[in-house]
């Protein structure tokens, strides 16, 4: 579904059938990306498609199985595949630990990023660093690395409740914890509280 960001009556844009269907990202064109597991026999298993925001048919995406997926700049990518809230399976290390690829230089081919031993969530390309969700070190927070998976750097320091759901304005990553909502601003490197106000 549309609707406009003030308020005001929804619009359905898809009609794929299945039991997930998650926006995950907008196309650099202006097109909604989302995932969905219409037509898979698995639940969990996801692809990525886009669609107008104006309607028409849905074009899937030429990824494979994923969960996420985020732009960089010059065409550059970085998809999340299995890439489920680890909250969900706190300190997993099994064989559906999450991960993510990334096509470093636009050109379509993708390589797998090894920043840790955990499980990888939620990934988001802001200048030359790609941040993700991972619970390697107990907690899940949020971290960042280069796109060859160096230079690993924790954003955000919460000991009880996960790092869970970011998203991003490119810039900035808003993320909830605990029943509360943090802004983490990436060029100051500070996560704060945001103040919630309801109308």
């Amino acid at each position: 579904y549309i609707m406009p960001a003030l308020g005001g009556p929804a619009r359905r844009l898809t009609y794929l059938g299945g039991t997930a269907c998650q926006p995950v990202a907008w196309s650099p064109d202006g097109a909604i990306v989302f995932a969905s597991n219409a037509g898979h026999w698995y639940s969990r298993a996801t692809f990525l498609y886009q669609i107008d925001p104006q309607g028409g048919e849905p074009q899937p995406l030429p990824y494979g199985l994923a969960s996420h997926l985020s732009y960089g700049p010059d065409g550059r990518l970085a998809i999340g595949r299995i890439a489920d809230d680890p909250a969900h399976w706190k300190r997993y290390r099994g064989g559906r630990t999450g991960q993510i690829w990334v096509d470093p230089t636009g050109q379509g081919q993708f390589s797998l990023l090894k920043a840790t031993d955990g499980n990888l969530a939620a990934p988001m390309w802001i200048g030359e660093r790609i941040c993700f969700v991972s619970d390697h070190e107990g907690v899940g927070n949020i971290y960042s690395c280069l796109p060859d998976g160096q230079d690993l750097r924790r954003h955000t320091d919460h000991d009880d409740f996960y790092a869970r759901n970011p998203a991003t304005d490119g810039t900035r990553i808003v993320y909830h914890a605990g029943g509360d909502l943090y802004l983490l601003d990436l060029d100051r490197d500070t996560s704060r509280n945001l103040p919630v106000e309801f109308y």
